[in-house]
């Protein structure tokens, strides 16, 4: 893979981020490597100030950091790497004790990448935004169900009347949807993962479904809804509204350490695997 000589770091604003970027400063400057910026997650003009030289933008956080910072600067088709300083950090592979031994690894090229799909969400407005992990849709009011039909293509996927739906990417599996008790899902696969929420049918199963085609939510009339992006955004649905979620061509690119391996990521952080009970006591 090719060497990094030039980079830039986002930090996270809610995390004591200061000890990880000392560190992540000094390997750069040890292993030669430019920092051209080092910037806040939360700077609303983040995009126009990350130098386009940058061959990778380091980010220090939690998951919700690096979702942030996929957001804000996809457009610019530079790789993301995860500093994990949160709790659980999926997306966030570098903890801080191996910071020092990783970099210098991946600064000289020796990493794997990796390119997952994105959402796309568009209303009937024409207003598109972009989710990393989900797109929630939901009534707005604890304990309080509306009714929609969801569709894959042009094709009656299913009806329901539900506090809302999860439609989760890949990526997104291991996150809201995860705990509503949906599929884990390899992050590489281009499909949406769909995900009732406390229906009104005994029968509401989460369903994978494929992502060569649109996926879109019809609000039935006299209904409101509410949408959350990645947990980010909360826009009031008026009636008969349609949303319409998207893959198309959308991906944004991950860098790992050669050593990453998504199911050991699975069996220590969800604790995939481990027994009730230690059955060797």
């Amino acid at each position: 893979m090719t060497k990094i000589s030039k980079i830039t770091i986002v930090h996270s604003v809610s995390r004591k981020f200061e000890n990880a970027l000392e560190i992540c400063q000094k390997t750069c400057q040890d292993c030669s490597v430019e920092v051209l910026d080092v910037l806040s997650v939360a700077d609303n003009n983040l995009a126009k100030e990350i130098d386009i030289n940058s061959q990778l933008i380091l980010v220090i956080g939690g998951d919700g950091t690096i979702i942030s910072t996929i957001r804000k600067l996809l457009t610019l088709e530079i790789p993301f790497l995860g500093i994990n300083i949160g709790k659980l950090g999926f997306l966030t592979d570098i903890n801080l004790e191996s910071i020092s031994d990783e970099l210098p690894k991946i600064f000289n090229g020796e990493y794997v990448g990796e390119k997952r799909p994105l959402l796309e969400v568009s209303l009937s407005t024409n207003d598109k935004k972009i989710a990393v992990n989900e797109v929630v849709f939901h009534s707005g009011k604890v304990a309080q169900m509306m009714s929609f039909s969801i569709y894959l293509g042009n094709r009656l996927v299913s009806n329901h009347k539900s506090d809302g739906v999860i439609v989760s990417s890949a990526t997104g599996s291991t996150g809201y949807c995860f705990s509503g008790g949906g599929p884990i899902i390899h992050p590489t696969l281009p499909v949406f993962a769909i995900m009732p929420m406390f229906s009104q049918s005994a029968s509401s199963n989460p369903m994978i479904v494929p992502s060569d085609e649109e996926l879109s939510i019809k609000l039935a009339s006299e209904n409101n809804a509410s949408i959350v992006i990645d947990g980010y955004t909360d826009d009031e649905i008026e009636e008969n509204l349609e949303i319409i979620i998207s893959q198309q061509d959308l991906f944004y690119e991950l860098i790992h350490p050669l050593n990453y391996d998504y199911f050991e990521a699975c069996r220590t952080k969800l604790s995939w695997g481990n027994p009730l009970v230690n059955i060797h006591d």
